[in-house]
């Protein structure tokens, strides 16, 4: 299968658990750790394919990109909640997904030697546009220096991720380099929720044990119904992630990583499926302005998406 449908699919997957994760963000979690940490935990079960590995990092350099690897890639996801809980998914989405790829086509330029043809570089630039224009909700205002200092890190370190994971892949092929880099990410992630953020680790065990509610709690619990969501989101999030990965094992790096404009039109059909509640649930607006934006948005995918083939 070309890695070019491993990362449609992958980036499909990863749109719905992103709808999911916009909803929870906004209801379920107060604190931003607290499902970067989940997400590294739960990699944890990449051990039991540790057996079918044939080939795996060598010496200090491969085990240190496995590493950088995995937990930039934890480290990126607590920014770019962290960025989501200070502002607005519109003030927000456009800057991570707009610089993850021209930072890992960066990267990849001067650390892998990755060269696009004009054809390609064409679709990366189209992709990229649609990307903003797809991620954009209404009227945007300037965030915070805080924010767009989140974002921009956010965004840094998954295309550092990227990168880093792309070198592994070459040199020891998929299962071995992703198995290598989920163990770095649940090591990081338990750091993160054991050492780094304390509360965050007690908001997560709140899903398995939850606590007796009382009058004077000041935090807010996950429900059942926000427990399920959390666990479809992450195994929708977690099929995502390896399908992308696969496809940047076989591909361009930056070339995977500029289809995230696939997971905003995603989204633009599940608020045009939602309607009314597209506000409240997703902070998408559906007003005729904005449609009309992501009409356009949508054919610059299409044709950038061609042009990538």
């Amino acid at each position: 299968m070309s890695w070019l449908i491993y990362a449609i699919i992958g980036h499909l997957a990863n749109g719905i658990a992103f709808a999911i994760d916009k909803a929870l963000l906004k209801t379920a979690f107060s604190r931003s750790a607290t499902y970067a940490g989940l997400v590294g935990i739960l990699s944890c079960v990449v051990i039991f394919a540790m057996p079918f590995v044939s080939y795996w990092p060598q010496g200090w350099g491969g085990w240190t990109l496995a590493f950088i690897s995995g937990s930039t890639f934890i480290l990126a996801l607590w920014a770019f909640f962290a960025a989501l809980a200070r502002a607005e998914a519109s003030r927000v989405v456009p800057i991570v997904g707009s610089l993850i790829p021209i930072f890992t086509l960066a990267g990849a330029f001067a650390f892998l030697a990755e060269r696009l043809a004009d054809r390609n570089f064409v679709g990366f630039g189209l992709l990229i546009v649609a990307t903003i224009l797809l991620s954009s909700s209404g009227k945007i205002h300037r965030p915070s220096h805080q924010t767009i200092w989140l974002a921009v890190m956010s965004a840094l370190l998954f295309a550092v991720s990227s990168v880093t994971g792309k070198a592994i892949y070459d040199q020891v092929g998929f299962l071995g380099g992703f198995i290598a880099t989920r163990l770095a990410a649940a090591s990081t992630a338990l750091l993160l929720l054991v050492v780094i953020d304390r509360a965050a680790g007690r908001e997560a065990m709140s899903m398995i044990r939850p606590e007796q509610r009382t009058a004077t709690s000041k935090h807010k619990q996950p429900g059942k119904i926000a427990v399920l969501l959390a666990l479809v989101g992450q195994s929708l999030g977690a099929v995502g992630f390896v399908l992308v990965q696969l496809a940047i094992s076989r591909g361009s790096a930056s070339l995977v990583n500029a289809l995230q404009a696939i997971q905003y039109a995603l989204l633009v059909v599940i608020a045009l499926l939602l309607r009314d509640k597209a506000k409240q649930i997703l902070g998408e607006d559906l007003s005729r302005k904005t449609l009309a934006v992501k009409a356009v948005a949508l054919a610059l995918t299409a044709v950038g998406m061609y042009l990538l083939v």
